[in-house]
């Protein structure tokens, strides 16, 4: 499947899998059966989006408390983690933020090297992962309304790094429906 993927953070994406009942094809309904070109603002309700999402667990946390259905891929591959930059780090000074920075690098590393040897022991997949950390990367599939994802994307009370995330869905949702 080729993907527009969107990056987002230092390895994560957003990518459109499918969208149903854009803009387009309501203004289609609207003339079809409302003698208009434009729609009733409860037609949106059976607008949808499916995007897949390549984002740190804490970002798959937040989007579980919405009205949206995820299923996670595959993650037999490699594990990957976020790892904040200096500068996302908005503390008071650069040398702070480089110290924080690089020690979140580290005990990152560290905390994924211990699944990594527990997998390779033959320990259950489930056990092995349950020390990883919340920023290790997942792949998700998510599904939902038009309006649970504008829900979502347009909520200006979300941690920054996760904002990133919702502005990349907002990308899909401005392109999708006009």
């Amino acid at each position: 499947m080729l993907l527009n993927k969107i990056p987002v953070l230092d390895k994560g994406f957003v990518a459109l899998i499918d969208s149903s009942n854009t803009t387009k094809k309501l203004r289609e309904i609207g003339k079809e059966f409302f003698n208009d070109a434009t729609y009733p603002a409860a037609l949106e309700k059976f607008g949808t989006l499916t995007l897949v999402i390549k984002c740190p667990l804490f970002v798959q946390l937040s989007l579980s408390k919405y009205s949206l259905s995820l299923i996670s891929a595959d993650q037999s591959r490699n594990i990957e983690a976020y790892k904040p930059a200096p500068h996302e780090i908005l503390s008071k000074s650069r040398e702070i933020n480089e110290a924080i920075s690089d020690d979140i690098s580290r005990t990152t590393e560290a905390l994924l090297i211990n699944p990594k040897a527990y997998m390779a022991d033959g320990a259950d997949k489930f056990v092995s992962q349950i020390i990883t950390p919340i920023s290790a990367y997942t792949t998700v599939i998510v599904h939902g309304a038009y309006k649970d994802w504008c829900e979502y994307a347009y909520n200006s009370k979300l941690p920054s790094i996760i904002s990133v995330y919702a502005d990349a869905v907002k990308q899909i949702i401005e392109s999708e429906w006009k």
